[in-house]
Parts: structure tokens; C-alpha cells; sequence
């Protein structure tokens, strides 16, 4: 399998120690150096995350690394389910680097679209199963702000792609992986999105650079 880099992505928990004096703890993620492994990773976070909100799955079969990655049994039938990681570096730098890293929502929302057209000319429309994306982050430098969280809800409701359901994961700590539904072919996310939004700028400051002065 091949190798990849992984970012040291993980929450930052600020508490009062014993001595009465803030405390900074960073909360990290260890991520396997395989990309099928940062999968099954990420697909463990999910099926948890899934299962809180109830649903239940009957079976699941890995793919590998031919063809789409999962298959799952549901109550309701069978279905496909693709990952692809949200790496969206600026022109010229390297895809993970340390540090903080400025995007723009535009370019952000641009990029991510990227990789969704490849798997969309990748895998086509008509499938034997519904076909269901999830999207994950393995660098804090890349999860999206809650402006480009709304921005991509209305790229995936108005841009002709293959999925049926899009999810967006971006774990914070082993414990800690927040789940949210940017698109749901049968019942459109609701988003307060507004134009203004894409010319909108954040920048992502890693937890592994915090410090206390």
C-alpha cells in the first residue's frame, strides 16, 4: 500500500490545572501511514458517528483498493459508500505542511469540486447501488470553516456529481469526530449560505502549534 504523509490533527482542550493555572493539552489523532488504513480509520469514525444517530448497518464488505471503497448493507438495502480526503493546499505549496494555512472559500469549495469531478468521471451516474460520499480530513489545516461548510452544501445541491448523499468528517480527537450531511438527494440540507460568502478568507491554526503566554 502506499505511504502518505498525515497530519498531527487534534483538538485543543484549555482546563485549569492544580496550581489554579490554564492548561493546554492537545488532543491528538494517530493516523496510520497507509491510505487504506487512514480509511478504515476514518470509516470506524464514521459507522460511530452513524450508529449515535441510530442507524444500524447489517454488513459491511471492504473493497481494498479496487473500485469503490465500501459496501454496505442497510435496512433499507445496499449501497456504496466512496471516501475522499479534502486536501486543498495553495498554488505552488506542498499538499500538508506545517503551520497555519489562509483559504479562500471560493478557491476552497473550487478545489474540493476538483476531486469530486474525478470520482464523478471515475465511477458515472448510473450505478446498481446508491453511491453515498464521504469526505474526511486528516490535516487541521484543511477542515473547512462553518462558512465553507455552508458554501459546499450549495455547490453539492446545484453541481451534477454521482452521490446520493455527501458527508463531511473531520475528527478533532480520537473521540471527538463531528459528522455533517452537506447534501441529501431526497431531502436538500437546509444551508444559510450567501454569495458573500465566497469571496470570505479563514485561516486554520493547528493545534500543534498552540502556546500558552
Amino acid at each position: 500500500m502506499a505511504k502518505k504523509p498525515s497530519g498531527t490533527s487534534g483538538a485543543v482542550r484549555v482546563s485549569v490545572g492544580n496550581d489554579g493555572r490554564p492548561k493546554i493539552e492537545h488532543l491528538t489523532v494517530q493516523w496510520p501511514t497507509e491510505q487504506k488504513e487512514i480509511e478504515r480509520k476514518i470509516f470506524g469514525f464514521f459507522t460511530r458517528e452513524f450508529e449515535k444517530a441510530g442507524a444500524k448497518f447489517l454488513n459491511v464488505e471492504d473493497c481494498g483498493v479496487s473500485g469503490l471503497d465500501f459496501l454496505l448493507t442497510l435496512p433499507g438495502g445496499k449501497t456504496w459508500l466512496e471516501l475522499m480526503e479534502v486536501v486543498a493546499p495553495r498554488i505552488g505549496e506542498k499538499p500538508h505542511r506545517p503551520g497555519q494555512q489562509a483559504h479562500v472559500i471560493s478557491t476552497y469549495v473550487d478545489q474540493v469540486f476538483e476531486g469530486v469531478a474525478r470520482k464523478t468521471g471515475k465511477y458515472g451516474f448510473r450505478h446498481e447501488y446508491p453511491v453515498h460520499l464521504l469526505l474526511y480530513t486528516t490535516h487541521e489545516q484543511y477542515v473547512p470553516s462553518p462558512s465553507a461548510i455552508e458554501m459546499l452544501k450549495v455547490r453539492f445541491r446545484e453541481a451534477k456529481h454521482s452521490f446520493e448523499n455527501v458527508f463531511l468528517i473531520t475528527p478533532l480527537s480520537e473521540d471527538v469526530t463531528p459528522l455533517t450531511v452537506l447534501f441529501n438527494k431526497n431531502n436538500p440540507v437546509s444551508t444559510e449560505a450567501k454569495e458573500s460568502f465566497a469571496g470570505s478568507w479563514w485561516i486554520s491554526l493547528p493545534g500543534s502549534e498552540t502556546k500558552l503566554y
